[in-house]
């Protein structure tokens, strides 16, 4: 992290950076790839639900069936596409979600370059694609729709600042556009959208209504033709499915404490850690770092830095109206999973950028700027480098354990003959459906493969 006497910052405008924007390219592609990929992998937890809706329906029914609360059909037709390809080597599909990730921080990199220097942005570019909160995302090839999501929403945010800027009709239908392939890939970003007419109205120096208004009645619309086609496929019943009671009562404060932990705490946390069991030491850096972070940009912040900031704060938060809504009553802990802060990340990288250049303006030299960066950002590689190891270990439990289940299945073998019933209740939890032989017989089909020899 460098001081710099950077333009303000609703200046929104790129700063022509001494290092190509191919390699920084490559540089994103290659570490996740390094730090999450392994081989010998397979289809563990939610992959399994998708498996089985392909053996065992007609593909049609299958693309437009929702999953649980969710309904992501172009998400499901290219999962099913990677799926036939893969077979049973899955060591595959965790490589394209390595490789999904690299390509997200490269969008994150380029929306960073729009209001920091090169230097500042590439630091927290790469500080976000080593967080170890992506173990979930690449371990995980069902997850690979979060990916899709996000980076279709980042296209829709670039093209947002880019109209902003100068408006055309063809980045109108480009934010249309990925606006909605961003929620046919997932339903996470669904309140999240209405960030981008938001972005308009705080980051113009003098707002253009007519820019606002053309952004936001594309997002209307974007939300009448998803609402459209979930109430012809999925349904009231299918929000309710796994939320019994989430039509049934007004939230309360269990409701707000889960939304203001999965929004503004959880990914402050994984700035310094990659797993949700969080030591001690980590909410105490969190949490200052999150305090600082406002109160910096409270104090010293011109206009639009707070507008930044705000902007920062409210895309983290929309989401999380409707998250926290289908959450809240099971645990709070679930504000805290890991694959929603690919997400909030980016709203506390934001933070951090406009709080470090306002410290750095500040600092009594160089020297002094450049050290205290070091040892900030020691902390943060640190803490995700050590936490690593934690998921690692148990995703490999867990891959081992799908795959003794799925060749025993396959075997025609009993089951209580060759894995315990804890291996199995560990395998298959209660959220999530159990596989039997039958189901193993025709995923075995799907994949194409041999058991026992991927």
């Amino acid at each position: 992290m460098q001081p710099r006497e950077a333009p303000n910052c609703g200046e929104s405008r790129p700063v022509p950076s001494p290092v190509p924007p191919l390699l920084v390219l490559l540089m994103l592609l290659a570490l996740p790839v390094i730090i999450f990929w392994r081989p010998g992998f397979f289809y563990i937890i939610d992959d399994w639900t998708a498996l089985i809706q392909m053996a065992e329906r007609p593909f049609g029914q299958y693309l437009v069936t929702p999953d649980g609360e969710q309904w992501f059909p172009f998400f499901l037709l290219l999962y099913y596409g990677l799926v036939k390809i893969a077979g049973e080597q899955y060591s595959l599909l965790v490589l394209i979600n390595c490789l999904g990730t690299g390509v997200n921080a490269f969008l994150l990199y380029n929306f960073f370059r729009r209001h920091w220097a090169p230097g500042l942005a590439l630091t927290l570019s790469l500080l976000y694609v080593i967080s170890a909160a992506h173990h979930a995302i690449a371990w995980n090839a069902f997850y690979f729709g979060y990916l899709l999501s996000l980076g279709f929403f980042l296209g829709a945010l670039l093209l947002t600042d880019r109209y902003l800027h100068a408006p055309s009709g063809g980045k109108l239908w480009g934010i249309g556009v990925c606006a909605v392939l961003s929620l046919l890939s997932h339903n996470y970003p669904l309140v999240g959208l209405l960030a981008l007419p938001l972005y308009i109205f705080l980051m113009g120096d003098r707002v253009s209504w007519g820019a606002f208004w053309a952004v936001a009645g594309v997002v209307g619309l974007v939300y009448v033709l998803f609402a459209a086609g979930y109430f012809r496929f999925a349904g009231l019943n299918a929000a309710a499915s796994r939320n019994l009671q989430v039509f049934a009562s007004l939230p309360g404060p269990a409701y707000l404490l889960h939304l203001l932990c999965g929004a503004w705490l959880s990914p402050f946390l994984y700035l310094f850690w990659g797993h949700f069991h969080f030591p001690i030491p980590v909410y105490i850096a969190g949490v200052a770092l999150l305090s600082f972070s406002v109160a910096a940009i409270w104090r010293w912040g011109e206009k639009a830095d707070r507008r930044l900031a705000l902007w920062a704060l409210s895309v983290n938060l929309l989401p999380f109206f409707l998250v926290s809504l289908t959450r809240y009553q099971r645990s709070v802990s679930q504000a805290f999973v890991a694959r929603y802060d690919i997400f909030t990340l980016i709203g506390a990288l934001l933070l951090v950028g406009i709080a470090w250049r306002l410290l750095a303006a500040r600092m009594p030299s160089l020297r002094w700027a450049k050290a205290l960066g070091g040892i900030i950002l020691a902390a943060m590689v640190c803490g995700q480098l050590f936490s690593l190891p934690i998921w690692t270990a148990q995703y490999l439990e867990m891959s081992r354990l799908a795959r003794k289940c799925y060749i025993v299945l396959n075997q025609g073998t009993s089951a209580s003959q060759s894995i315990t019933a804890e291996e199995y209740r560990k395998f298959c939890p209660d959220a999530y459906p159990t596989i039997t032989p039958a189901q193993a017989r025709a995923i075995r089909r799907l994949l194409g493969g041999v058991p026992g020899q991927s």
